[in-house]
């Protein structure tokens, strides 16, 4: 890249990052208010649906001096290039069935091809750190029963203000600081929603948490909060969803104050779940590849009788939570008592991941 062209890509990742700083924070605390309210989402940011912010990006990346902001812009802009494809928008429209998701599939790897130049779970897997499919993952995993007692009431019961004090303790333990608010929701499942990294998060909560599930999915939720407060912008999913792995991980100690017996046995469950989804999402991503997206999956393929939400809604993300889970492992063996071991822990996983990332796009 000759000096001119880069100061010309470098100024126009200086526009759009001071557009995303106008745009991006209003337009996640409208998210996070609607989301608690259950009615539709704002639309994304126009910077962030752009052709030439995504080209940006794509440029920014070939460059050393540039590649770690524009990874941090593709990781933003590259799923939004892929779903608001109009083929993409019109599969996803249908009515779910493993025939539509296969020509839902189709219509995203397409779109990633003519965007971003590889196929789309490809290069969301790199984006955001998963790992190739190994031998052993090339048999579906057999999924076990789920876990009775983590969506039943125990006895237990969780408020705001004991969120609140939860999430004071994680401060103090992690060295984290900023600005934390919940948002009270009728019947929304917890959800954090970083408004500045760094600086805001806005965590989703139900007004009452009963089950130890409930309880799980505050701590998790948490536990992205401490990742948005301690890392820039741009975190790979795989470094995001290892934090709140670890952090959740909490409700498994038996000298927890949100204990459950259940919790190991549902995380187990958890991670052959992540496991037959991204199963099921790369085989249909052969498929694509051989032409048969027709073709839907062998019913003896299919983990459940219609599309799971994920797969339909958020691909890519299955392999994302079997690395996490990895990654949260070697987390709980090296993370020390220092309250900022693991914001360094989780610094260092994300330039192993950036080099890689920027290695393979």
């Amino acid at each position: 890249m000759e000096a001119c062209e880069l100061l010309g890509v470098e100024h126009r990742l200086d526009r759009i990052d001071a557009e995303l700083a106008r745009e991006l924070p209003p337009h996640m605390r409208m998210f996070a208010r609607t989301y608690a309210r259950g009615d539709a989402p704002p639309p994304a940011p126009d910077v962030l649906l752009r052709a030439a912010t995504l080209a940006t990006a794509r440029a920014a990346v070939a460059h050393p001096v540039l590649a770690d902001r524009g990874l941090a812009l593709l990781r933003l802009v590259a799923p939004l290039a892929i779903e608001t494809d109009a083929d993409v928008v019109a599969a996803r429209a249908a009515l779910p069935s493993w025939t539509t998701l296969a020509t839902l599939a189709a219509a995203r790897h397409a779109a990633a091809v003519r965007r971003l130049g590889h196929r789309a779970i490809d290069a969301l897997h790199r984006l955001h750190g998963a790992v190739a499919v190994g031998a052993a993952d090339r048999a579906r995993p057999a999924l076990p029963p789920s876990v009775a007692a983590w969506s039943v009431a125990d006895g237990m019961v969780v408020d705001e203000h004991a969120i609140g004090r939860r999430w004071d303790a994680l401060c103090v333990r992690h060295g984290v600081t900023g600005a934390v608010r919940f948002e009270p929701a009728a019947s929304a499942r917890p959800r954090a929603f970083v408004v500045q990294p760094g600086a805001e998060v806005i965590v989703v909560i139900p007004a009452e948490i009963t089950t130890p599930a409930g309880r799980f999915a505050v701590l998790h939720e948490l536990g992205h909060a401490v990742a948005a407060l301690a890392l820039p912008a741009g975190i790979p999913r795989v470094v995001d969803e290892a934090a709140a792995a670890y952090v959740a991980r909490a409700i498994e100690r038996a000298d927890d104050a949100w204990y459950s017996a259940a919790a190991g046995p549902a995380r187990l469950r958890r991670g052959l779940l992540a496991r037959t989804l991204d199963w099921t999402e790369r085989a249909l991503e052969r498929q694509v590849e051989r032409g048969a997206e027709q073709v839907p999956l062998a019913v003896e393929d299919r983990p459940a009788e219609r599309p799971p939400w994920a797969l339909w809604h958020d691909p890519g993300a299955q392999a994302a939570y079997v690395a996490a889970e990895a990654l949260a492992d070697e987390l709980e063996r090296t993370v020390g008592p220092d309250p900022g071991a693991l914001a360094a822990a989780l610094a260092d996983q994300r330039a192993a991941i950036d080099h890689r990332a920027l290695a393979a796009l």
